[in-house]
């Protein structure tokens, strides 16, 4: 019987650690420390700078100006380009509308050429830059070349969806 009891009651103690308490307990999730890769404290932190060589930030902001004044070029003719392809929807081809439409769609595409060509001497400017950061163990500058970068991106792209718009238009 002595058995029996003492049985009882180391199942008791037991299982009683296994009940289910009330209140907030922590959780067993992998917590955001623990999924940050451990650096080597050996490996020096590269070295940030806050501007750009003269000549790359004269460059990007020649660049960056060019598109700006491409832009509002495009941005002045687009309303009559979109005016003239509105008037040239549903013609049929080769009618005097369309082809107007097209020629029209035509020198707007080449209004904003410069802010295409901008683009193209940003990324070079950028490549540029990584390549000095990369030799130097350096770091910061490509950041101000793709914050300029982003910017002429979002025109160049702006640019592009109204020219395909109204060509589809024309469709």
């Amino acid at each position: 019987m002595k058995k029996l009891s003492a049985l009882v009651t180391i199942i008791t103690v037991t299982l009683s650690g296994c009940a289910m308490q009330q209140g907030d307990f922590p959780s067993l999730l992998e917590r955001p420390y623990e999924r940050e890769s451990v650096t080597d404290d050996a490996a020096a932190p590269a070295t940030a700078i806050s501007s750009l060589p003269a000549d790359l930030q004269s460059r990007l902001g020649a660049a960056v100006a060019s598109s700006s004044a491409a832009d509002a070029k495009y941005r002045a003719r687009l309303p009559a380009v979109k005016k003239l392809v509105d008037a040239a929807r549903g013609s049929a081809e080769s009618s005097e509308a369309w082809v107007v439409a097209h020629m029209e769609l035509a020198a707007l595409e080449i209004q904003r050429s410069p802010s295409v060509e901008a683009l193209a001497d940003i990324d070079s400017l950028y490549r540029e830059q990584l390549e000095r950061e990369t030799a130097e163990d350096e770091s910061g500058g490509t950041t101000i070349i793709a914050t300029q970068r982003d910017s002429v991106q979002a025109q160049v792209d702006r640019q592009q969806a109204d020219i395909e718009a109204m060509k589809n238009r024309l469709r």
